[in-house]
């Protein structure tokens, strides 16, 4: 059953949700709805239809968490009523062979959500607790929901932006020097080993190398003047250079879980966020007092990125590169 007339619900991947992490919460609510259903660990290789297998405790012997790799989750934001279960004419479908062709009903009641069962093989369980025949039960945010063997989660729009932001973290991004990558450089060779040993991307970021009035590390994010941020830092600056070559979500900002950071009074917190999409990589400005801005132009969203793309950060500028573009700039750098 479609969640509404015209509405078809469709389960996404953990994985793709959580580049909301790179978004401000208002953002990712405001684009992914709520609240979400998030299946643990879907078998979403068999086939949907066929006899329902029984319930097998064993199966639910190890405890079951959400990832990244393999979790699905569902927004039920567009949501009235939804009747899960693995028959063709369910939408969305749970594909587990304990679950029923009908399993059981979904059904929002005024701001919230309730669950019934649907007459199931194996039974329609909150928090351990099986349902009655005819018994309807509201939903509460964290509540676990088990369908005979698969199971879900119920979390409203903060638990769940808080769920992906902990589990897209990825460890901090140590910054070096161009010199010590341009030795790198010359002693990989060719160019083709540089690109095999250095894949790239990079983002140098032009850091001042003495702490002025606008960059003295504080509490609170410093607020900037107009004239502050079209003057960008450009004096006593030391290049430092970050490899994103093994990183996806990479966070900038003063905060400590962020990949790049930047302990500087012009940055907030979270200030921004590098995504690295299939078709290439993207900036998010993540609600920064003192803005984002691409080739001077202030950031608004999201915008993909090329190599040599000018990314200032409050009046902190930096620079995006692929592996060919920063040998190019590094060979132009004088050694510091």
């Amino acid at each position: 059953m479609a969640g509404r007339a015209g509405v078809d619900l469709e389960w996404m991947t953990l994985a793709d949700l959580a580049k909301g992490a790179a978004m401000p919460p208002e953002l990712f609510k405001a684009q992914f709805g709520g609240p979400f259903l998030l299946e643990l660990s879907p078998e979403s290789n068999l086939a949907a239809g066929g006899e329902t297998r029984d319930f097998n405790p064993e199966k639910l012997k190890a405890e079951t968490s959400p990832s990244l790799s393999s979790s699905l989750v569902l927004s039920l934001g567009q949501g009235e009523q939804i009747t899960l279960g693995r028959g063709a004419d369910c939408t969305p479908r749970v594909t587990n062979p304990s679950v029923s062709d009908k399993h059981c009903v979904l059904e929002r009641v005024g701001s919230m959500w309730s669950v019934r069962d649907a007459g199931s093989r194996n039974g329609t369980w909150l928090n351990g607790k099986q349902l009655g025949a005819s018994e309807q039960l509201p939903l509460k945010f964290g509540t676990k929901l088990m369908l005979g063997e698969a199971q879900f989660l119920f979390l409203g729009p903060d638990d769940c932006y808080d769920l992906v932001q902990e589990l897209s973290k990825e460890p901090r991004i140590r910054p070096r020097s161009i010199a010590k990558f341009r030795a790198d450089f010359k002693q990989a060779g060719t160019p083709e080993k540089i690109l095999a040993s250095f894949p790239g991307p990079f983002l140098v970021v032009q850091a001042p190398a003495g702490h002025g009035e606008a960059t003295t590390v504080s509490t609170n994010t410093v607020t900037l003047s107009r004239e502050q941020l079209a003057k960008t830092v450009d004096r006593n600056v030391a290049d430092a250079v970050f490899d994103l070559s093994r990183h996806t979500l990479v966070r900038i900002g003063r905060a400590t879980v962020t990949q790049i950071h930047l302990p500087l009074g012009a940055i907030s917190n979270l200030h921004a966020a590098l995504i690295r999409d299939p078709d290439g990589w993207a900036v998010q400005d993540m609600g920064a007092k003192n803005g984002t801005y691409i080739w001077g132009d202030k950031l608004d969203g999201r915008k993909k990125i090329d190599s040599g793309s000018e990314i200032t950060l409050g009046n902190i500028k930096s620079i995006f590169f692929n592996t060919q573009d920063f040998v190019t700039y590094a060979a132009s750098k004088d050694i510091v």
